[in-house]
């Protein structure tokens, strides 16, 4: 971590070398997490939008597997769906799961772009 406003506000992470706004779901509402390595925590994101699977699919034509950044801690989520039941998706550098479900097996393998409101990081057990 590089640095926090608190619980619930902005966090800049560092992954692979790749800063990112989060949103804080580590600290305390006392005290803030100080700057550094993190140990047993996970992202995970939640969208405001519904998109269909077939919309998502049809939306990531040239096959990108990336976070793109929107505005503070949204981004456009471009990645490959890896299984179902829950849904995770590999954005590059995050693996993650969808909060939208999903049965359908065909979607395996298949490139998405999702809407990303909010990005978090969270502990590890929360998950």
């Amino acid at each position: 971590m590089e640095h926090t406003e608190g619980l619930g506000r902005k966090c800049e992470v560092w992954v692979d070398g790749t800063l990112l706004d989060v949103c804080d779901g580590i600290s305390s509402p006392e005290k803030r997490t100080p700057p550094g390595a993190l140990e047993d925590v996970t992202f995970r994101y939640t969208t405001d939008e519904t998109v269909s699977w077939e919309e998502a699919v049809e939306a990531n034509p040239s096959r990108r597997v990336t976070l793109e950044p929107v505005k503070g801690w949204a981004y456009a989520g471009f990645g490959r769906v890896e299984q179902v039941m829950p849904v995770v998706i590999h954005f590059g550098l995050l693996r993650m799961e969808d909060p939208n479900w999903s049965t359908d097996e065909h979607l395996v393998g298949k490139f998405v772009r999702v809407p990303i409101d909010r990005l978090e990081i969270v502990p590890a057990e929360e998950e």
